[in-house]
């Protein structure tokens, strides 16, 4: 009897235990422009003109950007971005056709940005950014925080 018993709670244990899986979620910290900033190797606003969908789940997402102002960085006008294929793993979605502001860090000698690095989607232009051109409810003074806008060419 305590054989059996002992049996079956060893069975629900086990079945508890093993068909539990992990629930991943990105989280961001609130982090400040300036700093963003500092934590980037490139810095820039462009449009999205291409993406390349990862091979597999494991490997990430490449988004090709056309840039026009560079805030850190001397970006060449065709820019390649990697991000993770997942929003779980704090990868991102870029719109092709649409202008963002892209924070970039380097990794293994490649571009790489995610959901926490503050990438915005910004008014359609070519000219630096200005207040009107960010969207509702981001701080206006994110604009003196990038710092002085170069052309890219």
């Amino acid at each position: 009897m305590w054989r059996r018993l002992v049996l079956v709670l060893a069975l629900a244990a086990g079945t508890l235990v093993f068909s539990s899986v992990p629930a991943y979620a990105c989280k961001c910290a609130l982090v400040p422009v300036k700093e963003r900033v500092s934590n980037s190797a490139l810095v820039f606003t462009g449009v999205a003109t291409g993406f390349r969908a990862a091979k597999s789940p494991l490997r990430q997402h490449t988004y090709t950007f056309r840039a026009d102002h560079s805030y850190k960085g001397k970006p060449k006008v065709t820019v390649k971005v990697v991000t993770n294929t997942e929003s779980a793993a704090c990868g991102v979605k870029f719109t092709r056709g649409a202008r963002y502001l892209v924070f970039a860090g380097k990794s293994e000698g490649r571009l790489v940005t995610g959901l926490c690095s503050g990438n915005t989607a910004v008014a359609k232009g070519t000219r630096p950014l200005k207040a009107a051109d960010l969207p509702a409810g981001v701080d206006p003074a994110t604009i003196k925080q990038l710092g002085r806008a170069k052309p890219v060419r």
